[in-house]
């Protein structure tokens, strides 16, 4: 079995420290120990925070399955997506990104271009399939994802 890329090594270590310790709370110095790699070798792939946060985001968002919805019912929809789509890892990421905005604008869009819309679309487009209200449901997305970003 081949071994994973130092890049991807780097990314892999890195993720658990910023949804720990926010983006300024984890120094580089932490993702070279963490990854176990030189810190010239961290330099090397990401010249400075900003471009390992956003191959961080691209990293996770290559490894989630695509969205899909089968529930038929508003309530089975708002189960679904409270399971599938507000997973515990995805709203962390969510926390992050939007609680850090300005050390991490690049990584922010390109999270929610790529995940949260397409959810969102996903959302709308079943809805739409099941004769429900999808700006409602939308509208239920986003409360859901407050109050969980609030807990």
């Amino acid at each position: 079995m081949a071994q994973p890329s130092k890049k991807n090594l780097i990314a892999h270590a890195a993720l658990p420290l910023f949804l720990e310790n926010g983006l300024k709370g984890s120094s580089i110095d932490m993702v070279v120990k963490a990854s176990g790699v030189s810190k010239p070798t961290v330099y090397n792939h990401f010249p400075d925070k900003s471009y390992l946060v956003s191959y961080v985001v691209e990293l996770w968002l290559s490894t989630q399955p695509a969205p899909a919805f089968r529930a038929k019912t508003l309530n089975g929809l708002t189960r679904e997506f409270s399971r599938q789509w507000m997973n515990p890892e995805a709203v962390r990421l969510y926390g992050l990104l939007l609680g850090e905005r300005g050390r991490a604008e690049a990584a922010l869009a390109t999270f929610l271009q790529q995940y949260d819309a397409i959810w969102r679309q996903c959302l709308s487009d079943r809805a739409e399939q099941q004769g429900l209200d999808a700006v409602a449901l939308n509208h239920a997305a986003s409360h859901t994802l407050f109050t969980l970003l609030s807990a």
